[in-house]
């Protein structure tokens, strides 16, 4: 039924609607098909020796043994023309040098066996066999996911940690002991990157019913099929698909001994509120996911699953997080992300002292951080703001407890902390890359300025920063560097050394920058300006030189100059970005360009300089938006090297640039991708 709701419009298309289904199942091929199949035959021989000498052989074309490639040529013909049990075997083998264990892996009796019932490869078992049991055991938890399923990495490690099937060394965080696993499992071909995201991962058919083979009753899925329900005393983890499956599981008696509830699309149950007290005699509970879930606020009762380490309640309507929630002290990871309704965290959040992860970005009504935030001293990430408003101003102090914090911090209502006083010293914080500072609102008098420039000063990040943002700051100009204090108590300045971006945003009081960014920002490779109309023009050669992205925007004293910025001398700069609000000369000058550039977005020009483009032989992209007075191209046309063309919100011009009848068509035609007002053309 479902099939012929999906087709019927495409078979009824007419001409060119076409569909293709891939399957392994010759039943669905010939239901669903209304032409004979095609089956897909194995690669050659050749073909199959090459790709499993690409994955097990560092470099297939110096081979220094005859004997080896022997071997390796006879285990890549077991192989049988299968591309996934030829990239699985190839990482296997990568890292083993002892050509004795090659010997092995050929002369092992599993080729010989072939199930009937599950009709797992021999290479795959193979594979599965000589993995080490750590990566088995982590291997195993990933049935839970059914096929298909695209996952990230951080969010199979969480679980796995949360399962306690990462082994912690003493030279690194349980977090990249998980990573390690993950790569290892990647290189064997067990995980692949899924087609639509490069970030994000999923498991082939073949490789997702092996590890639910191995995993036994120990892992079950609900996939609207009720006889996996007659049994799950032994189940210890748990994924639901729907509705459905989510409610005839709630009535089951016998699963008390779960460890994981893992909703994998959990939107399908958002509107749906089955209350929570089918989760309380869960006691050995370790992984609960009720993301979209429908529940204004948990139970004090919630306190009963004391091993919980992992809660995940992301896009549910959760209002309130229970005080006796902070009684989980084995909680690693707690996920609350666009959680629209959500007003505060508990008071005594600070008690969840194994609290690693933590996550309240996107949607929410949080105006303030709880207390005592610097007792969770195990803090890996915290995405989301910290948020002070005018009672909590102190709470920034906390900051400098959480040493081991990565990734991102964004300071939100610092405005808030500048009566305050203090140096907030951060230079602890060794391991965060990136650092978001928002003041919010408008700070009122030229006092207020001065607190707010203290703040900054203040703030002392470590010089590992490689990105900062500063948004809505109140002061009139920057400390007289953006340099920090090398040691503690030390009067000593050193530069940012190795910060590679730097954005500046809604800073409506900002009149200067540091005049020598070339010297105390030496690795700054991205520099963005935006929403700063009082900004004053850059002193000669002040931005560093090796900028290859630079963006100013909504700064109209600072585009009054643009000729003295010194952009033909920044030589590794490829993309700029202006937009020209006041601004009346044509653009780009002669000369006023690096030739390096490739990317080109400009915005509220009202006169190209034909002569200036001209010079620009490696634009590749360019972009021309909302100039409502440029009239034409320039007569001398644009760039040969111009592989791309972006034009809308430009009335006039974008009639002239038509396909075949525009006059500025010629000009244009050498281009291989044009786009005119968001339609290409």
């Amino acid at each position: 039924m479902e099939w012929d709701l999906l087709s019927r419009p495409l078979v009824d298309g007419g001409h060119g609607s076409k569909i293709i289904i891939t399957t392994r199942n010759e039943s669905v091929a010939s239901r669903m098909g209304t032409l004979q199949s095609h089956h897909l035959k194995q690669i050659s021989k050749e073909d199959c020796w090459l790709l499993f000498a690409k994955h097990a052989l560092r470099d297939p074309s110096v081979i220094a043994d005859p004997c080896f490639e022997v071997i390796a040529r006879q285990i890549a013909q077991k192989c049988k023309g299968l591309p996934l049990a030829a990239k699985s075997l190839g990482g296997l083998l990568r890292s083993e040098p002892n050509i004795e264990e090659w010997k092995k892996i050929l002369n092992n009796d599993i080729w010989e066996l072939q199930d009937k019932e599950n009709d797992i490869l021999p290479a795959l078992w193979l594979s599965y066999h000589y993995l080490p049991p750590h990566l088995k055991r982590c291997f195993a938890y990933c049935s839970i996911f059914p096929q298909d399923y695209i996952f990230t990495k951080s969010q199979l490690i969480l679980l796995w940690m949360a399962e306690d099937l990462v082994q912690s060394k003493k030279k690194a965080t349980i977090e990249e002991v998980g990573e390690n696993y993950f790569d290892d499992l990647i290189s064997r071909s067990f995980f692949q990157h899924s087609p639509y995201d490069s970030s994000r991962f999923v498991m082939h058919d073949l490789i997702n019913d092996l590890a639910k083979f191995v995993s036994g009753e120990f892992c079950i899925r609900l996939e609207n099929n009720d006889s996996v329900l007659d049994n799950v005393s032994k189940s210890r983890h748990l994924s639901i698909n729907s509705v459905g499956d989510f409610v005839k599981w709630g009535r089951n008696n016998e699963a008390r001994h779960l460890r994981t509830i893992l909703v994998v699309y959990p939107w399908q149950i958002r509107y749906r509120d089955l209350g929570f007290d089918i989760f309380l005699k869960l006691q050995c509970l370790r992984v609960l996911n009720l993301s979209w879930y429908n529940v204004g606020e948990l139970p004090d009762s919630i306190c009963k699953l004391k091993h919980l380490r992992h809660f995940d309640l992301s896009n549910s309507s959760i209002r309130k997080l229970p005080d006796k929630m902070c009684s989980l002290y084995n909680l690693q990871t707690l996920l609350l992300i666009d959680c629209g309704d959500l007003a505060e965290l508990p008071t005594d959040l600070g008690r969840l002292i194994n609290l690693r992860h933590l996550d309240i970005s996107g949607r929410n009504k949080i105006e303030r951080m709880p207390p005592r935030m610097g007792k969770l001293k195990d803090l890996q990430t915290f995405r989301g703001k910290f948020v002070l408003d005018k009672n909590t101003g102190d709470n920034i102090v906390e900051l400098k407890e959480l040493e081991h914090l990565r990734e991102t911090l964004c300071i939100s209502g610092l405005r808030n902390a500048c009566a305050r006083g203090g140096c907030w010293d951060m230079r602890r914080m060794k391991y965060l890359n990136e650092l978001v500072l928002e003041w919010g609102g408008e700070s009122s008098d030229a006092d207020d300025s001065e607190k707010e420039r203290q703040v900054l000063e203040n703030l002392q990040p470590h010089a590992n920063l490689k990105r900062l943002t500063i948004r809505s700051y109140g002061g009139t100009r920057f400390p007289e560097s953006l340099t920090i204090s090398q040691e503690s108590n030390s009067p000593k300045r050193v530069p940012l050394v190795h910060l590679r971006t730097l954005e500046i945003g809604d800073c409506s009081k900002l009149r200067s920058l540091p005049r020598e960014m070339h010297t105390l920002l030496p690795s700054l490779t991205r520099l963005s300006i935006r929403k700063c109309p009082k900004l004053e023009p850059f002193p000669e050669e002040a931005l560093p030189s090796k900028l290859e992205s630079l963006e100013i925007w909504s700064c109209e004293k600072l585009i009054g100059n643009l000729k003295q910025w010194g952009l033909s001398t920044l030589a590794s700069l490829r993309f700029l970005s202006v937009s020209f609000e006041g601004f009346a000369d044509p653009f780009p000058d002669e000369g006023l360009l690096p030739t390096t550039l490739t990317r080109l977005f400009i915005c509220g020009i009202s006169k190209l300089d034909g002569k200036g483009f001209r010079q620009l032989t490696s634009l590749k992209q360019l972009q021309i938006a909302d100039c409502s007075e440029l009239q034409c191209l320039p007569e001398e046309g644009l760039p040969t090297s111009l592989s791309s063309l972006y034009i809308y919100g430009c009335p006039l011009l974008e009639q002239r640039c038509q396909r075949e009848t525009g006059e500025d068509w010629p000009k244009i035609a050498h281009i291989k991708a044009i786009t005119i007002d968001h339609i290409p053309i």
